[in-house]
């Protein structure tokens, strides 16, 4: 108390020292953006004025990391050698301070026991350190109590006990000391005990032992209530479209999870830009006796109206162009409503599609229809569809239920010349689960998603055919870190299996059936040119499988190289199956206007090399 001002890590500062400037490489190709990384430079450091400073005096450092690091970084030998404003005089007091500041150092990374030698050499001064044995923890004693202790909170005491983040074992830090403490207490504020307090803790470290014993008395207070909504940032959009996503209502016992889940939903509904959704913790200090905690949603709303355009091109579509029309509060209701055309060689689909709010379970309606013209592979499909669904979202997992009528007029080449025309509908019921947890909706570097479909129709409602469809899709990115911690590449793993049970194809609609190959599935083969193969057109089969495994090494945060493989096929019988590979090389490419993937691939059916290029782009 009263003493020095602090450097980070805990040292005092020497009177009227300012901060220290932070290295940089001398070396000006070390600037370059990208390749900097390869080219050296000398110990020197950027003064306020740009200037460059050499090293007033030599610090050897002989000591592990990050004891190491802790003396070059955070003690005054190591913050003063490359200062502009270094007073030689100065060094007599470094070294004398070095010792006490080390010790506190390591100690606050539990190392309690170190050896630490702080020498003057020809040039400069000599630091040897052997840290000695790090102290881990070796029991935690939490104690609860207020509200919190009663055996109804057994289930949220036994959560916070379990994240607990410094199980035995773990190296005593005093930064994770602290942040185990906050965590404490985060847990027990998310299960509704806001006013909880830490009244007394204490960390007892054996020196000998190299243990540490820590103990946490903690006063939970009461259980608060949820409060009143307050909102804020509306002025196109109804209130009762971000009450009726909230799924809890004032009196309701306070429960974290339950905001975190309402700010999913804001965020998803697609009426506002930005949502934040918290606790008034304020209002409980301004009101100790106030047992229910408003809650705080401030959004800033999209436009209601506008039009979308958008293109893109890849090499298994060619050229695409998507022009839509959005109204996101059809009757000042909430209501959304979605109309478009999408344009490319292959498909032109025009829809409509309605969306109404979710209530209070997180359920949605949602109709509309859409119609559509393909070529693909001599397969020539005209196709209508109207839907209604009923879907759910609740955190990560989205649930539908849904009912189409699909016609479609299907003409098939099977020589020049020589074509047939079939007329296929069906009364389609479906139901569908998808877990989608990513890092980036856009720009995913880790997560996964999971998705799984069941559909069938019968010939006696108003079908061509009666059949089953199952389908299964998952893909997932793993991260792969260096020895620093620092991201060094990813795998991406990607998979389906679908089957439809059936007599046979004729009568049921293309869009139940499967077809395989191109950028998306299984590279080296062109877009949807895997399937059943009847005269000169390629034709969606009964069963799919398709796997794919990628590895994407970073060389810049922005760019990466890949190599894959992939694997799969379609076809009308699973003994008739037989997957085809395709395997590359490829690059990946973070731009200002969305994700560029470019792949060489070899196919090896077809013994020919394809390039597959995409890139997306909106305005």
């Amino acid at each position: 108390t009263g003493g020095a001002p602090l450097l980070a890590g805990g040292v005092p500062a020497a009177a009227g020292e300012a901060p220290a400037t932070e290295p940089s490489r001398a070396n000006p190709l070390a600037k370059l953006p990208y390749i900097g990384r390869f080219f050296g430079g000398g110990e020197e450091s950027v003064s306020d004025d740009g200037s460059l400073v050499a090293p007033h005096y030599a610090l050897e450092v002989d000591a592990p990391e990050p004891a190491a690091r802790l003396v070059r970084e955070h003690t005054l030998l190591g913050r003063w050698r490359q200062r502009p404003d270094y007073d030689p005089g100065q060094l007599d007091l470094f070294v004398r301070r070095a010792e006490p500041e080390i010790r506190e150092l390591l100690a606050a990374e539990g190392w309690f026991t170190p050896q630490v030698v702080v020498e003057r050499v020809v040039r400069g001064v000599r630091v040897a350190i052997e840290p000695g044995p790090r102290a881990q923890v070796a029991g935690s004693v939490l104690q609860f109590d207020g509200e919190a202790g009663s055996p109804e909170h057994a289930d949220l005491l036994a959560r916070v006990r379990r994240d607990w983040t410094m199980p035995d074992g773990s190296p005593m830090r005093s930064a994770d000391w602290e942040a185990a403490k906050r965590g404490l207490l985060a847990g027990l504020r998310e299960g509704g005990f806001l006013r909880a307090r830490i009244d007394a803790s204490e960390a007892v470290v054996e020196q000998e032992r190299a243990v540490a014993s820590l103990r946490v008395d903690v006063d939970s207070g009461p259980r608060l209530r949820f409060g009143r909504l307050d909102i804020g940032g509306l002025q196109r959009y109804p209130a009762d479209i971000v009450e009726g996503l909230a799924t809890f209502r004032p009196g309701d016992p306070y429960d974290g999870r339950r905001l975190t889940e309402l700010q999913t939903r804001l965020n998803g509904g697609g009426w506002f830009t930005t949502v934040n959704v918290r606790a008034d913790t304020a209002a409980l200090e301004r009101d100790e006796a106030l047992e229910e905690v408003p809650i705080r949603i401030d959004v800033a709303e999209q436009l209601p109206r506008r039009w979308v355009l958008g293109g893109g091109f890849d090499t298994d579509r060619g050229l695409s162009l998507v022009a839509g029309w959005e109204h996101r509060n059809v009757a000042g209701r909430g209501i959304q409503t979605f109309n478009g055309v999408e344009l490319d060689t292959q498909r032109q689909l025009a829809y409509t599609t309605w969306d109404t709010p979710q209530d209070h379970a997180g359920w949605r309606w949602q109709f509309g229809a859409r119609v559509e013209h393909k070529d693909v592979s001599n397969d020539l499909v005209d196709a209508g569809t109207l839907f209604v669904s009923r879907s759910q979202r609740r955190g990560d997992i989205e649930t539908a239920a849904s009912l189409q009528y699909q016609y479609e007029r299907q003409n098939v080449v099977f020589a020049p010349g020589d074509s047939v025309d079939y007329t296929n509908r069906a009364v389609v019921l479906g139901y569908s689960w998808t877990q989608r947890r990513l890092d980036s909706p856009i720009f995913p570097t880790q997560g996964y998603v999971v998705t799984g479909q069941i559909s069938g129709a019968s010939s006696a409602l108003a079908s061509a055919s009666s059949f089953v469809r199952t389908y299964a899709f998952g893909y997932g990115i793993v991260p792969l870190r260096g020895g620093a911690g620092e991201d060094i590449g990813r795998f991406v793993v990607r998979g389906e299996l679908g089957a439809v049970f059936a007599d046979s194809r004729s009568g049921i609609p293309s869009a139940n059936l499967f077809r395989t190959g191109g950028g998306k599935s299984v590279r080296g083969y062109t877009s949807q040119s895997l399937g059943v193969q009847v005269g000169e057109a390629t034709l969606g089969g009964r069963y799919l499988m398709t796997a794919s495994a990628e590895y994407q090494h970073l060389i810049t945060r922005d760019l990466a190289a890949a190599v894959f493989y992939d694997l799969g096929n379609a076809a009308d019988d699973w003994s008739a199956l037989r997957p085809v590979a395709g395997y590359g090389v490829g690059a990946r490419w973070r731009t200002p206007v969305g994700p560029l993937n470019i792949d060489l691939a070899w196919g090896e059916a077809t013994r020919a090399v394809r390039l597959h290029f995409a890139i997306g782009i909106a305005f």
